[in-house]
């Protein structure tokens, strides 16, 4: 009775738990099991069909057919190769195909091959080394096609053991001279090789079947590439093909939700806007929490990824634990990005086209008040103002009787009907400043070489147009890759991407500072954007200093006529030569360059109304800025590598080397203000100019070496070490030494694991590693100078510019360290159609780098200090399936799930918790036993329905009937700072991914959703439009406010009042919304030309596509984006949302086409 019990305990449990699981996600995961039953299904046939046979002395052919009538197999084979005639005697009861085919075929010359329910026949190569040095030869053509019969273009055929060999043409036929009873040898990137011994045939058909692990069967590492088989860290990959129908402007939107714990937040969707990236949590306090970014082996100076064209990216590897990332040593404790683009390919020259157009639109609108609820609205708020404050008083006194400047007087406007039926709903100012925008990219790209020299050119060019006005963002790509065997020994290549990119952007934030988003929301729709004069109308018109409505500025003006232009021009370089002075020992030296040229105007027209005031504005508020930032970042990397091979069991390759880095940064500023007039923007045209300069350096030295070890495919041992001198650190610790290892063993290749068929392999490996973490100012380390005045002289004496030291130096000053524990498992079964990846981690980071007060007889307030503790732990889980391989029909699904816990461990030599700004002051907090970056504020509780309830409940000096009711934390009978607590975190509870990929004969279809829940979102932007003082527009959910104690409204919104008593908008849990979300951010539907149209157009291959990215969200999130973070990539302050740039839904049809 018990177990019954608690079995129907568990199972309500779980039975609630699924119910709180948003509809979409249950969806998502019935269709997820679905797809597992799929492969279960059609994986598991040759293993689980029984079949059941009673032949004595019979032909194998009949045996065969025998087997065909019971079941879904089918042969295949030659019969002049196989002799079907041969008679057996086959015996069996419920045995499997194998069991079966075992039978008929031991001891004779024929194997076999099961692919799905089909059957290969062969004859067994034979031993020709009696062959005659001479044999007649003979003249073989035929035609090497897919599984679908289409024609593959390029495929070498050759003639095994001799270099004659060709490659098939644009039919994908060939034609070769071959000695009878030569073994012909066929292979193609991404088939599996296949080897046919020749006969009496002059022409042959021969079908490759594709080879689903060649893609991701070797994966690239630092300094180097191995096979997956062989890989003992944990790395997470993304392939071209995964990445190709994602119409992206950044490389790092491309990344979201498709691997285990990597966290890819789409803070923001500005046109050219990149990501923010954690890798397994955020893993420092005041250094970065960013991932390194590596392009081709160059581990970037400038940690950015903007200037790569998607287009030209091949893979993306994700390095995420020490084993994997410690090879980089002190840049690495935050995960190691490595990105590496498209190669040349032997065979003929391909001239690629891939190129889309389309259009975007904002995902979604607020819903805000129109003009006339706005009007009743607001004036409730100065009525019940007036009230409160003046004795005496009714709402119905007209403005005449009221005093001036406190509040109480409302625009004259919503008492003139007249006026205010002429305005209707008024402005949509979402509407002025939201358009359907254009995106359009076109690529073209060339590639070709032979077995000695690979070459890849391409050229791109990429608009996009923003879906706020007066913002848009291109680039022009180009890139020349080529890699070319000298001689046997030596090999070089190049590697150059020249980028040019310019953008017109728009302020994001508060309205005050010009934030256009924050402005349209906050502007009442009472207002025009334009005056009757054709000038730029503004709030600010409807305010009189303290009474009437608040200065919003013009939205509409500040995003089209204010100027803030950028421009950026970026060569990456790299060369290299490689040397084999052994057989199995090769030198590979490495010299590169990446150089960026920023450059940056700014300039505010006197046209525009700014905070408070209308235009025109005064000549002083004319002001322009310009900015030229130069950064020259240099790479030379030198590294020895061997392999070798003994006894066919045992297997070593290594890497050992050192590399030198150097980046130089230098920015010249200047600004200005009072022009004379808006036409000329430059700023020698200003009365008042100053500017500034700015050079800083830094410098890396490091010295590396990695082995791996492999005995018999089982048992895998990798260690490596890297040391790290920087020129950011302290004299006495500027060498840091950076060691991982791990182990994995391949259990599947076991003896024991033989007889268990269903698991095609299984892995088990652990690693453990210490990284670094060096992203702190070049000059943190030492005394920095700057300017003083001196001065000299009796009396008032005379002011001198001299210099003085202006921050204390710290010899000791070190990186972060992290030391990473990785437990991790992968399992391929049924064929290798299901394979499932899972990691356990532990990251601890020490030494973290935090301001710290010191005593004021130094002469200095602060100072960089090794002192905080951080804690990161989680699991990944990642599911790869291939529900149906069918010829007409495939299915394929990935999953992948993620779970972070981070929390700080110390702070500072008292332990004193963090403050930070959000946006609006304190915001957030840092404090020990919790997660990094808390929100910090009041926590709302209710409204105060009633006087008994004010009464009798903690309150303000000055909290009315209708006000917020705060929790009163410290107990002491009162509402002070003293109860502000934690009220939320932007972390969530876990992430997951999802994609399935369809094709049905030319046709295929791919889908991709990404899902976070738990998070939660400081929803800043509410200060503005739900802060019910009735000078901006509000959200339509304060029609539901507390009016009265008769109308008490939802509960949950305060009153109106237009001088806020309570504390009503001070950060609290008023403002916390979960931030949890499902999002479908592709669906591509493409068709691929068939033969006979290719072939009438005379191209090797041509797709056409429809594309829809960021197709919906669902998220009970009341603001544009729930992975908004105003402060962007800070981890002390994330997750608040203040204004910034909508995401945007973008649809585009296009094509891929290769002559």
């Amino acid at each position: 009775m018990e177990i019954n019990a608690t079995l129907k305990s568990v199972g309500s449990k779980m039975l609630f738990i699924f119910n709180k699981i948003p509809l979409v996600m249950r969806l998502c995961i019935l269709f997820f099991f679905i797809s597992i039953g799929f492969v279960m299904a059609e994986s598991s046939y040759a293993q689980v069909t029984e079949i059941s046979l009673s032949a004595h002395n019979q032909p194998i052919g009949a045996v065969l057919d025998a087997v065909e009538s019971q079941s879904d197999f089918s042969f295949i084979y030659d019969s002049k190769l196989v002799n079907t005639t041969r008679k057996v005697t086959v015996e069996v009861k419920n045995k499997n195909i194998f069991d079966i085919l075992n039978q008929l075929f031991s001891g004779s010359d024929v194997v076999y091959t099961v692919i799905n329910n089909k059957i290969i026949l062969s004859k067994a190569r034979l031993d020709n080394s009696n062959t005659p040095e001479r044999q007649q030869t003979r003249r073989i053509g035929g035609k090497v096609v897919d599984l679908k019969g289409e024609p593959i273009i390029g495929a070498n055929v050759s003639i095994l053991n001799t270099s004659n060999g060709t490659i098939t043409d644009m039919d994908g036929a060939f034609a070769l001279e071959c000695p009878e009873g030569a073994t012909i040898k066929i292979s193609y990137i991404g088939y599996l090789t296949q080897q046919i011994v020749t006969s009496n045939e002059t022409s042959l058909i021969i079908k490759l079947v594709e080879d689903s692990q060649a893609i991701e069967e070797v994966v690239v590492i630092g300094y180097g590439i191995v096979k997956k088989k062989d890989l003992t860290g944990a790395v997470s990959q993304l392939s071209a093909g995964t990445l190709k129908d994602l119409k992206v402007s950044h490389p790092t939107q491309a990344m979201a939700g498709q691997m285990a714990g990597v966290q890819v937040q789409q803070v923001a969707g500005a046109p050219g806007q990149a990501s923010t990236i954690r890798v397994r949590g955020s893993g420092s306090i005041s250094a970065s929490s960013s991932p390194l970014y590596v392009v081709d082996g160059y581990p970037l100076g400038e940690q950015n990824l903007n200037s790569i064209n998607p287009n030209d990216i091949e893979s993306i590897e994700v390095l995420k634990d020490a084993s994997a990332s410690a090879i980089y040593g002190s840049r690495a404790a935050n995960g190691v990005v490595l990105v590496t683009t498209k190669s040349g390919k032997s065979g003929k020259v391909n001239i690629s086209l891939d190129t889309y157009y389309g259009t975007q639109e904002v995902t979604k609108k607020m819903d805000l008040m129109n003009a006339q609820e706005f009007a009743e609205f607001s004036k409730e708020a100065f009525n019940n103002n007036y009230v409160d404050r003046v004795s005496g008083a009714k709402a119905t006194d007209p403005l005449s009787m009221r005093p001036a400047g406190n509040r109480y007087k409302y625009p004259a406007i919503y008492d003139d009907a007249a006026a205010m039926a002429a305005i209707g709903n008024g402005t949509d100012w979402q509407d002025e400043i939201f358009r359907s925008a254009p995106i359009q990219n076109y690529q073209l790209t060339v590639t070709g070489g032979d077995e000695k020299s690979k070459y890849m050119f391409s050229g791109g060019y990429f608009s996009q147009d923003g879906i706020i006005i007066g913002s848009d963002y291109e680039r022009y790509s180009a890139r020349a890759k080529i890699d070319s065997d000298l001689t046997k020994w030596l090999k070089i290549g190049i590697n150059i991407a020249p980028t040019y990119m310019n953008s017109n952007t728009i302020t994001q934030g508060h309205w005050a500072s010009d934030g256009v988003v924050n402005s349209a929301l906050a502007t009442s729709s009472i207002v025009p954007v334009y005056n009757s004069d054709g000038t730029w109308a503004s709030q600010s018109e409807y305010a009189v200093a303290g009474d009437g409505l608040t200065g919003v500025p013009n939205a509409v003006a500040s995003a089209t006529d204010i100027v803030n232009k950028n421009t950026n021009l970026r060569l990456f370089a790299n060369m290299y030569a490689e040397i084999s002075l052994l057989k199995n020992l090769k030198f590979k030296s490495t010299i590169g360059s990446d150089i960026m040229e920023y450059r940056s105007r700014y300039f505010r027209p006197s046209t525009v109304p700014k905070n408070g005031a209308v235009a025109p504005l005064p000549s002083t508020d004319r002001k322009a800025t310009s900015s030229s930032v130069e950064v020259v970042n240099w790479l030379n990397e030198n590294t020895l590598s061997y392999f070798a091979s003994f006894n066919k069991i045992h297997e070593i390759d290594a890497v050992a080397g050192f590399t030198v880095q150097k980046n130089i940064y230098n920015q010249t500023y200047a600004e200005g203000s009072d022009f004379p007039d808006d036409i000329i923007q430059t700023i020698n045209n200003a009365k008042v100019k100053s500017g500034s300069t700015d050079t800083n350096e830094w410098s890396l030295l490091s010295y590396l070496a990695r082995v791996n070890y492999r005995y018999n495919n089982r048992y895998y041992l990798t260690a490596s070490i890297r040391a790290d001198g920087s020129s950011r650190f302290g004299k006495n610790t500027r060498y840091g030494y950076f060691p991982s290892g791990s182990v994995a063993w391949r259990i599947s290749q076991e003896d024991f694991m033989k007889d268990i068929s269903f698991i095609s392999d299984l892995k088990v490996r652990a690693s453990f590693g210490l990284t670094g973490n060096n992203s702190i100012p070049n000059y943190g380390s030492i005394g920095t100078m700057s300017t003083q005045n001196y001065v000299f002289g009796s009396g008032s004496g005379n002011v001198v510019s001299g210099a003085a030291q202006s921050s204390i130096s710290n010899a000791d000053l070190t990186w972060e360290k992290t030391k990473q524990y990785d437990l991790g498992m992968e399992l391929s079964v049924l064929d290798s159609r299901l394979t499932f990846t899972v990691d356990a981690y532990m990251r601890k980071t020490t030494d973290l780098l935090l301001q710290v007060d010191v005593p004021s007889i130094t002469g200095f307030t602060n100072a960089w200090r090794n002192i905080g503790k951080l804690d990161n732990k989680g699991l990944e889980f990642s599911i790869m399936s291939r529900n149906i391989s069918g010829k007409d029909f495939t299915w394929n699904t990935n999953f992948n799930l993620s779970l972070n816990r981070n929390k700080v461990v110390a702070l500072g030599p008292s332990g004193d918790p963090i403050q930070s700004d959000g946006g609006a002051g304190t915001t957030h907090i840092t404090m020990i036993g919790e997660p990094i970056g808390s929100f910090y504020g009041y926590k709302m509780i209710g409204i105060y329905m009633n006087k008994a309830d004010l009464d009798n409940n903690p309150h303000t000096s000055n909290s009315h009937v209708g006000d917020v009711k705060f929790e009163d934390i410290n107990k002491d009978g009162t509402i002070d700072a003293n109860d502000r607590t934690i009220i939320g975190n932007n972390m969530p509870d876990f992430t997951w991914g999802m994609s399935n990929s369809f094709t049905y004969k030319n046709f295929d279809l791919n889908i991709m959703l990404q899902g976070v829940h738990g998070s939660e979102v400081l929803h800043l932007g509410k200060r503005f439009y739900t802060q019910m003082e009735g000078n901006q527009n509000q959200m339509r959910s304060v029609l539901n406010r507390w009016q009265s104690e008769e109308n008490p409204g939802d509960g949950w919104t305060p009153r109106a009042n237009s001088s806020t008593t309570g504390q009503n908008n001070a950060v609290s849990s008023r403002w916390v919304e979960d931030g949890s979300f499902i999002r479908i951010n592709n669906l591509t539907l493409g068709y691929t030309l068939p033969k006979i149209l290719i072939n009438a157009w005379n191209v090797q291959n041509a797709r056409f596509y429809l594309s829809v990215q960021n197709l919906a969200t669902f998220s009970d999130y009341s603001g544009f984006n729930p992975e908004t973070s105003h402060r962007e990539d800070s981890v002390l302050a994330p997750g608040t949302d203040y204004g910034m740039y909508p995401l945007a839904r973008t649809y585009t049809v296009g094509m891929n086409v290769t002559f």
